[in-house]
């Protein structure tokens, strides 16, 4: 049975998605860096799990960027016809 390319689309396409809610996850953590953290009476903790929560934002991001990647190049040589010119179907 040969991949779905749709599939395989749709799920790059969720993928897509999580990395545009981490972005904007990212964006809330930095206006809270730059206001309630960066009080001179916040206390370090906060400066510290904000900077954590970035990176790990950004972590994330990265590795799911990795597989929309992935999945998209995938999705593509799956609209492919199989070797020796098969029908698709199994």
């Amino acid at each position: 049975m040969r991949a779905d390319p749709a599939a395989i689309a749709a799920h790059a396409e969720a993928l897509s998605s999580e990395v545009r809610r981490l972005a904007a996850c990212a964006d809330r953590l930095r206006a809270i860096e730059a206001g309630p953290a960066a009080g001179a009476d916040a206390p370090p903790w906060l400066r510290e799990a904000v900077r954590a929560h970035l990176a790990a934002c950004a972590v994330a991001a990265a590795d799911l960027e990795e597989a929309v990647a992935r999945l998209r190049r995938y999705a593509v040589l799956a609209e492919r016809p199989p070797p020796g010119g098969g029908s698709r179907s199994g």
